[in-house]
């Protein structure tokens, strides 16, 4: 059975590839010299991006119901504190739907200027959003720091190696697609060296 560092370092490690997927997104989208054939690259990230926001919301709305469990008798503030958690996942899941619409359209007409144009346009709004709202909350990850043991987090992570196997594939077309005009992302691996050390 995984111990508790190997379960988080899971978690944390899918959250950071995710960051480094909708990190060279939003570099391709400020790319001046985008052409039709980012369009393999804007397909491939968001098949990544459904695979891996959708493992994202599930695990946050684990966690938040172990965290009102746990909890017992919430004060006002623990539950504005899980009440906002939720609200930035309505608001990410909304985004995504928009988001994959439009990955649909593009994938059935990869040379329409206009089709191109929404895509950016919708993936310029999701990732303002995932900047602005799905980062780090320190309110919610301190109460689950002081609440939660090592059950906790297996259970939470839910590690899958079948899932595994599938989101390297996804990872892998992905990053086979970049033009070379997009930057990589932060690394993985740094991702969870920063939250080692924000552990204390």
């Amino acid at each position: 059975m995984p111990d508790t560092k190997s379960a988080i370092e899971s978690l944390m490690g899918e959250r950071g590839r995710l960051r480094t997927a909708h990190e060279m997104l939003k570099a391709a989208l400020d790319t001046d010299t985008r052409d039709y054939s980012f369009v393999p690259f804007y397909v491939a990230v968001a098949n990544y991006m459904e695979a891996s926001m959708g493992r994202l919301n599930e695990q946050d709305i684990k966690m938040l119901g172990r965290l009102r469990e746990k909890l017992g008798n919430a004060t006002p503030e623990e539950e504005e504190i899980i009440a906002e958690v939720h609200r930035r996942l309505d608001g990410n899941r909304e985004h995504l739907k928009k988001f994959l619409a439009c990955r649909a359209a593009l994938a059935s007409n990869q040379n329409d200027d206009e089709t191109i144009a929404d895509y950016e346009e919708t993936s310029h709004a999701y990732v303002d959003y995932i900047h602005n709202r799905m980062g780090h909350h320190a309110p919610s990850t301190d109460i689950a720091r002081r609440l939660f043991d090592e059950s906790d987090w297996i259970d939470i992570a839910d590690i899958d190696e079948e899932y595994f196997v599938k989101e390297k594939e996804l990872y892998k077309e992905l990053l086979k697609t970049r033009p070379e005009s997009v930057p990589l992302g932060m690394a993985a691996e740094e991702y969870v060296e920063q939250y080692r050390s924000d552990r204390g």
